[in-house]
Order: C-alpha cells, then structure tokens, then sequence
C-alpha cells in the first residue's frame, strides 16, 4: 500500500511549531549560560558558508592524498620495489632424498648417488640497473655458462623460474661453482640425487626411472620446479608420490648492497618413502637370462622379443616380470644420450615397450580353457561326450562347392572328450563347441564375448605400473560381414581377439585358484625413513563365485592331463618332482607368416602356489620353444625353496 503524506501537510503553519534554536536561544537562556561560563555547550549552526568551507577542504585533501600516490607508484615505485627486493629473503630448495626400493628380501634394487645442478634463477636478479649488470657480468666471466642462459632463457624470452645450467656435477666440481658465486643468490649449487639402478636392464620394465620434469609435466602440475625429478616410467612414475620426499628451504638474507649476510635451514625436506615389493630379485634375474638363452638358440637371424611373468595365484603377487628385451635404465637416470636414444628407437624389438602390461597378443590355444567352462556354463557338451576330430573340419562353401572351407588342426587327435581336448590342444573339438557344427550347437559370437568378459578380458588388471592395455574382444559388429570362420578363429584364441600377458595370466590363475579374479601387483608395503610402516598391500579379490566349482575342476584336471597324459602337449613336465598342470599355445601372426609361442604352467596342481606365463614372438615350432623356459623356472623356484 502506498502511503500518501499530502493530507497531513495542510496541518502545518509555519508559526504553530517552535525549532529547536528558538527554544535555547532566549535571552534568559543566553543570560544563564554566560553567567555559568557554558556558552560552548550550545550547538551553534555553522551557516552555508562553513559548509562550503569544509567541501572545499576535504576536496582539496582527497586531491592531495591521490596526486601523492600516484607520485610514489610512477615516479619512486621502482626505488621502493629496488628496496623492497634488497630486503627480502632468498628461497632456495633443498631437494628431499628420493625413497629407496627394495624387493622381497630387502635386497636393495635402487638407491641415491649424490650429485650437484648448477641453476639460474632469473627471479633473483636485482631490478637495479647497477645490481644487475654487476651479476650479468659475473655470469659473462663464464662463456659456458653464459651461453646457455642466454640461448634457453633470455632469447627465449622465458617465463620459467630456474633453469638448469649445469647438472650431475661432483661435490669437487659443485664447491669451485659455488665458490666461484658466493653472494650471488641469482645463481645456486643445488644437490641433486642421481638414481643408480641394480641390475638395469633386467629391471628396467619394472622400476621405471627419473627424469627432469618436461613442460608438459610442470603445465600438468605447476608447483613443478624446472631442475625437479620425477618418475617417468614404471614403480618409480606409479609411486612417485610416495618415493619423492618434500623439499625443503634455505633462507638467504642480504643487505641494501645485495651482499650475502647470511643464511640458514628454514624448512628441513623430508626424505620420501621406501617402497618394497613383492619381487624375487634372484627370480626376476634367472628368469630374464632364461629366457635370452632360450631366444637365442632359436637363431639370430630372426630379432624376438618374450615375456616372462611368474605369480602367486592364491594373491596375485607378482614374483617375477620380464619384458624381453630390457634397456639401460641408468642411462635415462642420468640424461640420456642422442645416439642411446636414437638406437632404442630404431630397433624392431623396441626395448622401451613393456610387452608384459601393454603388448596385445593372440592368446592362441591359452584360450580355451574359457572357451571350455563357456560351454559347461552354458550346457553346450557334456564334459565326457568324445568328438571325431579328424584333423580338420570341412564346411560347405556356398561361393565354390566344388572348395569347401577347411579349418585346420595342428594334427589328427582322433576322437576326444573335453579334459583331452584341453590336454592335446584340439583345434576341431573347440571349433564345433565356439561355433557350432552339424548337430551341435555351438556358443556363437554372442555367448563367447559374453564369457570372455565376466572373465574380464574387456578391462584392465589394475597392476600397479602404469600404461597398461586393455584386451580386444570381437563381435558381429567388428565387421561388415561376420562368418562362421570367423567364429572358429577366436575360439581357439586367433582373429581379432588379443590380450595382455598380464591379463591372460590373471585369469588362467583364476581357474585354478577356485574361480577368483585376483589383483596383480608388485608393491608389498612402504616405510618411511624411520622404518614406520606407512602402507600394507593386500591380495584383492576383483571378482569370485561366478563360475559353477564343477566346471572349474573340469577344466582344471584338462590342464593336468596337459602335463600327464602321453599325448599331452607339456608332457615333458612330467618328470618335475612335484604335480604341475598348464595350457600350451601357438598363435599364427602377421597374415599367418609368424608364431608365436605361449605356456601357462601351476604348481603344485592341488594348492598352486606358483603359476608361470611365457611368451616367445616369431618362433619355428610353437609352444615347444616356450615349454622348456617354463620348466627350468619352476624347477628354479622349487630348488629355491619358492615353490615347496
């Protein structure tokens, strides 16, 4: 409701209301005051001029104040900034030392040498003309030095905050540089930790190394200094907020002449975290030169590349990783070089790829043990019924009758039920359960990625490495047409279906652990520097109880028949001095032109404690070249008390 005063105004007459004035000032009143001395208490109206006055003034103050800051900002800013840098403190880092790594033993896989970087830190250069050229000049007296700050820094026009001129310095060279710039903060001695790596090319796909931070790196993390380290591969970049300390500080104070008065530790760094794994460094060694002298008695005039893992199947431990072949990983811990470089690159076996984690294969026959508990699942067989194999398998060929289709198999295994298909490696038996044949219905393209997946083939393990694939499984929809051959390809793990060596092993060990898909991983536990355990791995059970126990130990006691039976495909395992079950495998590669080699080994078959994977590329006679590598290391493990 809107309020209207109007009406109430008609009341008012100028004379029927007295002010406040005409009430104090009477002449009685004045009177009083100046008898009682109390004049000052009256409230005396100071009149339009006064009011003028007083605008005028505080006009003229507000003027005043503003003319004299912009006098201190444009014409004494920069001697008070001059000043204001004269008295600051310096900050200078004190990098932390990098945690160690040890394997299951507590053997000792990486540790710190000491070294010193040269740095510039542009920052620290006075704003003073005078200062400033007094430091350039300095910087001048060293042609070396001096060209590289010039070219990386100030043709560059660069905004970085430091810039390493030198680095992996000794402390004999570190303590001339530093002599030779005492007092010239712009210029630092910083100690530095080299990481020196036991056994390098042997661990070189497990450990990782460190590298200079890239600037691809510092616009990722900004608080990222240009002379920091960091992990750029493997244990060392997955851990690597855990292995890198916090940094600390020294204060350097100068006076007005930018002379050095002092300096002391205004923060001390922390050292970072030490990382044990579950790695047998003995193991880990035997089985990376097993493994090279199996590939070299193939021949040298074809370059291989393998891989080796060995894994408790009950936890998921991982006890042994091999990449074939490894690289120098010293050699990026200190700056690699070109031409080292340059080599990697060019090889065809490309040693800075972790085949282990990242590499896709055809799992070849390793795959059909899944094909085989598909089939029980989904009722397909009976685990007894025996098939005629016959050597091959011959469909009608709608577009030649007169050529049918022929799917080969590696040799006439007569007739054969389930555990000896698994054993002697059928290709026909797998054929008709994976596609179908005459009668028999067969799982389809559906069904088989249907199962490949609750086996979780479609993802990653989640070891604790980083970069790694994830498997690729087909379907109907990976081509314009999909056929019946296409079906019977990846039944017996060829086509388009590829897979991780980690994630094959993964879940081969999930068969004969009880049906559960267990994390793999490397790191045990972590201490701090003061031995306080800081972190404690555990197994993890990804997934269990989604295969019936029965099918399991069906498939299970195929695997063994793999090592019992006279016309099983790993019978030359027969005579290790305890029980071992596995899965041979051979998958053709590049247009049917290569082999590749693959054996799953377990051990001992009742309560499997060990389980070893191999994989050889380009090999002349399948999984026989792989077999014998699997033997010698499980026998390793039992003479070493690994396996017992």
């Amino acid at each position: 409701m809107k309020l209207n005063f109007k009406k109430y105004k008609k009341l008012k007459r100028r004379n029927d209301f007295l002010e406040a004035e005409e009430i104090l000032f009477n002449k009685e009143a004045v009177s009083k005051l100046k008898e009682e001395n109390d004049l000052e208490r009256l409230e005396i109206s100071i009149g339009q001029w006064g009011l003028n006055f007083l605008l005028f003034f505080g006009i003229f103050i507000l003027i005043f104040s503003l003319g004299f800051v912009v006098h201190l900002n444009f014409f004494r800013g920069n001697e008070f900034q001059i000043a204001a840098q004269k008295s600051a403190l310096k900050s200078i880092p004190i990098i932390a030392d990098r945690g160690l790594i040890f394997d299951s033993s507590n053997k000792v896989l990486v540790y710190n040498q000491e070294v010193f970087d040269l740095v510039f830190f542009p920052n620290y250069l006075p704003i003073d003309k005078g200062e400033r050229e007094k430091v350039l000049n300095k910087i001048k007296e060293k042609p070396e030095i001096a060209e590289v700050i010039n070219e990386q820094y100030f043709k560059k026009e660069n905004s970085l905050d430091s810039l390493v001129i030198k680095n992996d310095l000794t402390r004999e060279e570190a303590i001339i540089w530093e002599s030779y710039f005492a007092g010239y903060p712009t210029i630092q001695v910083i100690r530095q930790n080299l990481r020196q790596y036991e056994s390098p090319l042997i661990f070189s796909h497990i450990l990782g190394y460190v590298g200079r931070v890239s600037s691809d790196d510092i616009k990722k993390n900004p608080q990222y200094s240009n002379f920091l380290k960091i992990g750029k591969t493997g244990i060392e970049a997955f851990y690597e907020d855990n292995l890198r300390g916090i940094d600390g500080e020294i204060k350097i104070k100068q006076n007005a002449y930018m002379e050095v008065l002092g300096q002391s530790i205004y923060k001390k760094p922390q050292v970072g975290n030490n990382l044990f794994l579950t790695i047998d460094s003995d193991l880990q060694e035997y089985s990376y030169k097993r493994l090279e002298q199996q590939i070299n008695s193939l021949g040298k005039e074809k370059e291989r590349g393998g891989v080796v893992i060995v894994t408790d199947p009950q936890t998921g431990k991982v006890l042994s990783l091999v990449s074939y072949p490894g690289y120098d990983i010293n050699a990026f811990s200190k700056g690699v070089s070109q031409d080292y470089f340059e080599k990697l690159k060019k090889s065809n076996l490309n040693p800075l790829f972790n085949r282990t984690i990242s590499g896709l294969y055809n799992p070849g026959s390793t795959i059909k043990p899944f094909m085989a508990i598909a089939a029980l699942e989904e009722k397909i067989i009976d685990p007894n019924k025996k098939i005629e194999t016959h050597g091959y398998l011959s469909l009608p060929n709608p577009y030649n009758p007169d050529k049918p289709s022929i799917f080969p198999d590696w040799r006439n295994n007569g007739f054969v039920d389930m555990k000896d298909a698994i054993a002697r490696s059928s290709n026909v038996y797998f054929y008709i359960i994976g596609g179908g044949y005459e009668n028999l219905e067969g799982l389809g393209v559906k069904r088989i990625k249907e199962y490949l997946e609750k086996f979780q083939f479609n993802i990653i393990t989640g070891i604790d490495l980083p970069a790694e694939n994830v498997a690729a499984i087909p379907d109907e929809n990976s081509k314009d047409v999909w056929r019946i051959g296409d079906t019977y390809n990846i039944s017996i793990g060829q086509g388009d279906l590829l897979t991780t060596p980690i994630r094959l092993i993964t879940n081969l060990n999930s068969i004969i652990n009880g049906g559960k898909i267990m994390r793999p991983y490397l790191l045990d536990y972590i201490k701090d520097y003061d031995k306080r355990m800081v972190f404690q791995n555990n197994p993890l059970i990804i997934k269990e109880n989604f295969i019936n126990p029965d099918n399991l130990k069906v498939v299970k006691e195929g695997m063994k028949k793999t090592v019992d039976s006279p016309l099983g495909t790993a019978h030359s395992l027969v005579d290790l001095p305890f029980s071992v079950g596995g899965k041979s495998g051979s998958a053709q590669t590049a247009g049917n032109t290569k082999t590749n080699a693959l054996f799953y080994a377990f051990a001992p078959y009742d309560n499997p404690k060990i389980s070893v994977l191999i994989l050889i590329e380009d090999v002349p006679e399948g999984s026989l070249n792989a077999i014998p590598v699997a033997k010698d290391i499980l026998l390793w493990c039992y003479k070493n008390k690994i396996l017992e």
